[in-house]
């Protein structure tokens, strides 16, 4: 289970192969939950992201697709599901009401309206 940190090693295309599946006995299930992006949008980022990440730390985010894309050629797992999380706002309210610098840097962009670009994807796989 890997909840908030996956999409930032999980963006090498083979550390699933390499990196989690050896430790995985078959039919074993991994779940991930990580920050997404309703549609990729890096190519034109909302200016209301940009107020409080840079285009470098948005690389870490990216929609359904693009984790579908890196996660099927991998050999060995199947994708069980893929889909937005229905926690989103939740988790986000929850986050911003913390008192942790990181959170306080990240109520710019929520408050000009990025959680209209912004999900929560969990992530369903099955080790074959």
């Amino acid at each position: 289970m890997s909840i908030d940190s996956y999409n930032y090693y999980g963006r090498d295309p083979h550390y699933l192969s390499e990196r989690l599946l050896p430790y995985v006995r078959r039919g074993g299930m991994l779940y991930l939950s990580i920050p997404g992006m309703a549609c990729d949008c890096h190519d034109n980022l909302p200016v209301c992201l940009l107020k409080s990440w840079t285009p470098e730390q948005l690389d870490y985010v990216h929609d359904i697709a693009w984790w579908r894309a890196m996660i099927e050629p991998t050999p060995g797992v199947e994708i069980i599901s893929m889909q937005p999380m229905l926690c989103t706002d939740e988790a986000w309210e929850d986050w911003l009401a913390c008192d942790n610098e990181y959170a306080a840097g990240d109520r710019a962009a929520v408050e000009a309206g990025a959680l209209e670009y912004l999900n929560t994807i969990a992530i369903v796989l099955r080790k074959l």
